[in-house]
């Protein structure tokens, strides 16, 4: 959604949720100034701010089409929130079910033929060396050290949930997240699929944004890049939790 209709929809939910425009920058820690010209249509903010924004007001962003041009990496966005919403199974159960047993089988079919016996160490070798760089970015994150959780990252490396791409943008995502006292209360490595230069870690996470908390699930692909493990492509799904 572009502007103005951007800023259009973001005043009538305001409204409709019977919110000043200083009640919702409190919730969203920005300034009155800033949503007002958002609302204008006067500037277009940050995709990250969309979501924060739509997030306060209890609207799903993955409900308004993007207007972006047809390359990969738009491409690839689509793609993983299709994923995110299969995954959800309160709704057409069987129906997504069966869906998702296709990719299922084609992943398993190709980890089986790149993942041999004989390099069964190696594979193991590497979920350690990831576990452990988990680790160190957790307590990274947890201390607000951007500059030593980017030494995790590639250059090219993704955050498809906050649609930002290389270091720069990377940092300003994290930047937000520990001004906003991001801390993680839990974290939960459910797998890790190893295949000779590529794995594919799955998560979940209790965690507090902005004195909120949330139950994160997500995806990080990790590539061995001069020896190193580093994080190229995240994408990750938040809910408000009770606790």
């Amino acid at each position: 959604m572009n502007q103005p209709e951007l800023g259009k929809k973001i005043a009538e939910l305001r409204k409709a949720k019977g919110f000043t425009q200083e009640e919702l920058v409190e919730k969203c820690n920005l300034s009155v100034r800033t949503l007002q010209r958002i609302e204008s249509g006067d500037v277009t903010p940050r995709s990250y701010t969309r979501k924060i924004i739509f997030a306060a007001l209890d609207y799903s962003i993955h409900e308004e089409p993007e207007n972006v041009g047809f390359n990969f990496q738009s491409r690839l966005g689509q793609f993983y929130k299709y994923l995110l919403d299969l995954f959800n199974l309160k709704t057409n159960t069987m129906k997504k079910i069966s869906v998702l047993s296709i990719p299922i089988i084609i992943i398993t079919m190709v980890l089986i033929s790149v993942c041999t016996e004989s390099n069964a160490q190696k594979a193991q070798k590497a979920v350690k060396e990831i576990e452990a760089l988990q680790n160190k970015f957790n307590n990274w994150y947890n201390k607000g050290l951007v500059d030593s959780m980017l030494t995790l990252y590639r250059s090219d490396a993704c955050d498809v949930a906050y649609d930002v791409c290389g270091k720069d943008q990377t940092r300003e995502a994290l930047q937000f997240q520990m001004d906003n006292n991001g801390k993680i209360i839990e974290f939960r490595n459910l797998s890790i699929s190893v295949g000779d230069s590529i794995a594919v870690q799955k998560y979940s996470i209790l965690g507090t944004l902005g004195g909120q908390t949330y139950r994160t699930r997500g995806l990080t692909e990790w590539r061995l890049t001069k020896g190193k493990w580093l994080m190229v492509n995240d994408i990750f799904h938040s809910e408000l939790t009770q606790q």
